[in-house]
């Protein structure tokens, strides 16, 4: 997982309260993957703790929570949510997905990255450093974002920003690194994960005004902020035209921005 050099405690709360989208497709991982009352659980990249939260009163106090994240913004607010409830079955990790060398082998029944593996640096290493922890038999579940998906919040703004003679490449964030579904199995096959089944599922993100829409483009903590860094002399002209665009649209579905989410599972083979 790359290094977040950009975040600040302020990114960070702007995360947190932003985040229901990823939050929603990981309740559902979470569900596909079977988590139960018991288990020992890794949460890769949980970020301020909303799913770690959930998936600590699936497993109960006979189970055990470990979660990681290279942001220690992120990891202090996690830690906040659990307040009181907080015991010793839940264990919070400043680090890397690459580097889980704290984690002893084969001691963790399920693994899951919720909207965090297109944040990992190698992938490869991630996901072998995944499956040397797991139990045989234990699960790897992800949600990530699909690389060949179009992008409906691309197809209104980039028109309007070409007029002006600016290019977004598709990534602009820091540290993002997408993948598509043939390139997620390789991966998991290559780390020597079985039972490999991704779906693909398009999961809208509607956008309640105008104003949400564009305050979305602006942050810098979106892999979607297209509006930062323009000269401010035509940002205010770009962001009106923006506006007018969206105010077309607004009760369509294609007012709905999203992008195609990998639902992913796979299995550490018995031995």
């Amino acid at each position: 997982m790359s290094e977040i050099d950009w975040d600040t405690p302020e990114s960070a709360k702007i995360y947190d309260q932003n985040c229901d989208h990823q939050f929603q497709k990981g309740q559902t991982l979470i569900r596909i993957m079977k988590i139960k009352n018991g288990d020992s659980v890794l949460d890769i990249g949980c970020g301020t703790g909303r799913q770690a939260l959930n998936v600590s009163e699936i497993i109960g106090q006979s189970g055990k929570l470990t979660c990681i994240d290279p942001s220690s913004y992120r990891i202090e607010l996690a830690r906040k949510k659990f307040g009181v409830n907080s015991s010793n079955n839940i264990c919070f990790l400043v680090g890397q997905a690459e580097d889980l060398s704290s984690i002893p082998d084969n001691s963790i029944n399920h693994a899951y990255f919720c909207s965090s593996f297109h944040w990992v640096d190698d992938k490869k290493i991630a996901l072998n450093e995944t499956y040397r922890v797991l139990k045989p038999g234990g699960s790897v579940g992800m949600t990530t974002l699909d690389r060949d998906s179009p992008n409906t919040m691309r197809k209104l703004v980039d028109p309007i920003l070409a007029k002006y003679n600016i290019t977004r490449n598709f990534e602009l964030h820091k540290g993002i690194n997408r993948v598509n579904a043939v390139e997620l199995h390789n991966l998991l096959s290559e780390a020597g994960f079985t039972s490999i089944s991704i779906e693909s599922r398009m999961i809208p993100r509607q956008h309640r005004s105008p104003e949400e829409f564009l305050k979305r483009l602006e942050e810098r903590d979106s892999s979607r902020n297209l509006l930062t860094d323009i000269p401010d002399e035509i940002k205010e002209k770009i962001k009106q035209e923006i506006y007018e665009e969206y105010i077309k649209i607004q009760n369509s579905t294609f007012a709905e921005s999203g992008i195609v989410t990998l639902f992913a599972i796979a299995t550490k083979p018995n031995e």
